[in-house]
């Protein structure tokens, strides 16, 4: 028996208790003890990351295959384990989150796997069937641990749309003004502690309003999904593309000075303006195009709001000089920041 997911609508962490010995048929040790542990964190909030991550968990049963409850896989997809952890060092600490969404340091998720395959054994050897590695795990953590009280069972795949939905604008899949002003903080107060530079683009694209009074919404919402593609064809991984609101777009761009994101920047409003969007020829100019304001963090930033109204005074200032334009903050006294 296995179940498809869990989530926990309460989280009770109590102090860590001693573990048991190892389980001896974890079969993923040498796999991840070559990698070392990955950075300690215990934040449970979910990314597109984790969403990709539990998803290929999901679909592949990897960790059906890792417990024992595929046994056909145990031996021969050993080296396919590998691709579970999103990054060196956080293999365990994948499994243990796309089990029950809770992010535990690596080494406290690596003891708690073996913990949690021993007890699958146990159980499954008193009921005389296996019990599946999720029962395992709930049980574990809500009678033995007592890390969860009021656990809610909920199908992975339900779980892992309701949770992407949380983060995404449900048209463009672009991020959402929330996750957005999230990851904002958190990389200003990254910045602000290290002196890491960032950089934050705005942009709005040039007569929407006409376009989708001429053509429709639908045609409308078609050309916001086509700028969305777009802007994650220019931009690295690495960078937030928001849906800021309307036909107006933000991107955070980690460890990129102003230099450098003026080229991002440029290369954007290039690459709306060579696409063809239907029927745009009714537009002024017969395009449809993008303006866009550029800044990047410097100390005198305090704060995520001021960053923005730095972006925004930049993004108007390409719209008063004709549109289709890339402007960089410029401040009372004619410098560009």
């Amino acid at each position: 028996m296995s179940w498809p997911g869990i989530i926990f609508i309460k989280v009770r962490m109590r102090q860590k208790k001693r573990c048991h010995p190892l389980f001896k048929g974890d079969i993923m040790s040498d796999i991840a003890e070559e990698n070392g542990p990955g950075p300690e964190e215990t934040s449970n909030a979910m990314n597109i990351e984790d969403l990709d991550n539990l998803k290929k968990l999901t679909t592949s049963r990897w960790i059906e295959k890792a417990s024992g409850d595929v046994e056909s896989h145990i031996k021969t997809n050993e080296s396919a384990l590998e691709v579970l952890g999103k990054k060196p060092g956080t293999y365990y600490r994948d499994i243990i989150f796309a089990l029950i969404q809770i992010r535990l340091p690596e080494e406290e998720a690596k003891r708690d796997w073996r913990e949690i395959l021993k007890h699958k054994f146990l159980v499954s050897e008193k009921l005389g069937r296996n019990v599946g590695i999720h029962v395992a795990t709930l049980d574990y953590y809500t009678n033995i641990k007592r890390k969860i009280i009021n656990p809610k069972i909920v199908d992975a795949h339900e779980y892992v749309d309701t949770a992407s939905r949380a983060l995404t604008d449900e048209l463009t899949k672009a991020y959402n003004r929330h996750f957005f002003d999230e990851e904002f903080k958190r990389l200003l107060g990254a910045a602000q502690s290290s002196g890491e530079v960032f950089s934050f683009i705005m942009l709005d694209l040039d007569h929407f309003k006409i376009y989708n009074d001429v053509n429709g919404h639908i045609q409308g919402d078609l050309a916001l999904i086509e700028t969305v593609r777009i802007l994650h064809a220019v931009c690295s991984p690495d960078d937030t593309v928001a849906r800021y609101g309307g036909e107006e777009f933000s991107i955070l761009l980690p460890s990129q000075p102003l230099s450098l994101a003026l080229k991002t920047a440029e290369n954007i409003r290039s690459a709306i303006f060579d696409y063809r969007f239907v029927n745009e020829q009714q537009l002024p100019g017969k395009r449809l195009t993008a303006s866009l304001g550029v800044t990047a963090y410097r100390p005198e930033i305090v704060s995520a709001i001021a960053m923005t109204q730095e972006a925004d005074t930049a993004l108007y200032q390409a719209k008063n000089a004709g549109r289709n334009q890339v402007k960089a903050f410029v401040n009372s006294s004619g410098q560009i920041i």
